[in-house]
């Protein structure tokens, strides 16, 4: 047995207080399978609909054939940072990729997307600055702001005129970002990055996003969230990961050369974090490749987030108008968004409930992810429980 220490006893009344008010969380060891969209827990097969593999490309043939070719000619490890000796011809070509996908002159790679954030932000912003950011942004952009040490300000969800004037009346900064993601994690709504743009340009700031759920997903050619609305140009720093629909792990930023070349010798998340396995880069190549060549998978992901939509909404649930493949069903209640998801797991349907502090208190929600690899019976599937579990 493991002795207690006095001094660490007031983890278990933490504990116990989140219990109390719902807020507790534990792991839940799935068996995972060939697809995405399945695994095994309890001897169950449960549907998933809850990855953000919204593509269904960690599972893609392609994919794998070029990560084990990879792993016998490379190994499982990268055994350094990129500084030292982990920097090798395929992240040199995975990096070079992800800029042209991204239409920017050099991108850099991360260990995930929380670190590109992380280090983008807390290397280029400093005390003298001031950061202004929209107050859904993901923790990464947040914690990236609050580690570099400017002056941040939080504008209301999209209030983009309240954006403005932040940026107007503030204290005299050295220099003024505006930071903000393209696609919102949790209410799957999208930013408009025209306005954004236009702001930073009336007043001389700059402009960083996180593509991260836009990435693969939005535009003619997958390439996001900036191409979707044709302003790609208009953003100075592009940052994202390559865990959602392209199915690895990791994270990018993209920008100039002398952006990119700066945050080489200044991102402490870059230089002193072990780079990603070789192999996992060349699958990130396939990755981009497959985007490109086969636009009919994004195709059927955005027919799957169509009949969704229309089956849920048209029952009476909340889940507000469609933006992507993120659909929050909000029933406001920490307790309730529990229960839900306890019987849709009875039915064999994981839909994890989310609550407090990753939503704001009183907007605990379904959240439900649709991907190209659901078909038509799991979408029934899902709409048939939610609309005889509880009657809207």
């Amino acid at each position: 047995m493991f002795e207690k220490t006095e001094n660490m006893s007031w983890i278990e009344n933490e504990l116990k207080a989140l219990k109390e008010d719902d807020l507790y969380r534990k792991l839940r060891s799935l068996q995972l399978t060939r697809s995405g969209v399945r695994a095994v827990w309890q001897d169950r097969e449960l549907t998933l609909f809850c990855s953000n593999d919204y593509l269904g490309l960690a599972h893609h043939p392609r994919m794998i054939q070029a990560l084990k070719k990879a792993v016998e000619q490379s190994g499982a490890g990268a055994g350094a940072s990129q500084l030292i000796s982990g920097h090798s011809q395929i992240h040199q070509e995975f990096a070079a990729q992800t800029a042209v996908f991204k239409r920017k002159e050099a991108a850099l790679i991360y260990g995930s997307g929380y670190l590109a954030n992380l280090g983008a932000i807390s290397a280029l912003a400093a005390k003298e600055d001031l950061i202004v950011m929209d107050k859904l942004c993901h923790a990464s952009l947040i914690d990236g702001a609050r580690l570099s040490g400017a002056m941040v300000r939080v504008f209301p969800h999209k209030r983009y005129e309240r954006c403005e004037e932040l940026i107007k009346n503030a204290p005299e900064a050295q220099k003024k970002w505006i930071i903000s993601d393209t696609v919102f994690s949790m209410d799957g709504d999208s930013a408009d990055i025209s306005e954004l743009i236009r702001i930073k340009e009336m007043h001389g700031a700059m402009l960083l996003l996180d593509d991260a759920h836009g990435t693969g997903v939005f535009g003619l050619e997958g390439r996001g969230a900036c191409e979707d609305q044709g302003l790609e140009p208009g953003v100075d720093v592009l940052t994202g990961t390559f865990s959602k629909a392209i199915g690895i792990l990791g994270g990018f930023v993209c920008a100039s050369a002398a952006v990119v070349d700066y945050l080489v010798n200044k991102s402490r998340p870059f230089i002193f974090a072990t780079a990603l396995p070789p192999a996992l880069c060349a699958a990130g190549i396939q990755a981009i490749e497959i985007i490109r060549d086969s636009p009919e998978i994004r195709r059927k992901l955005w027919r799957n987030i169509q009949k969704l939509h229309e089956g849920l909404s048209g029952a009476g649930w909340q889940t507000g108008p469609i933006h992507s493949p993120i659909m929050p069903v909000i029933v406001h209640g920490e307790k309730e968004a529990l229960a839900i998801s306890e019987k849709l797991l009875e039915r064999n349907l994981l839909v994890p409930a989310v609550r407090y502090p990753a939503v704001a208190k009183g907007q605990a929600r379904l959240r439900v992810t649709v991907s190209a690899e659901h078909d038509e019976e799991d979408i029934r599937n899902l709409v048939y429980a939610f609309n005889t579990l509880t009657q809207r």
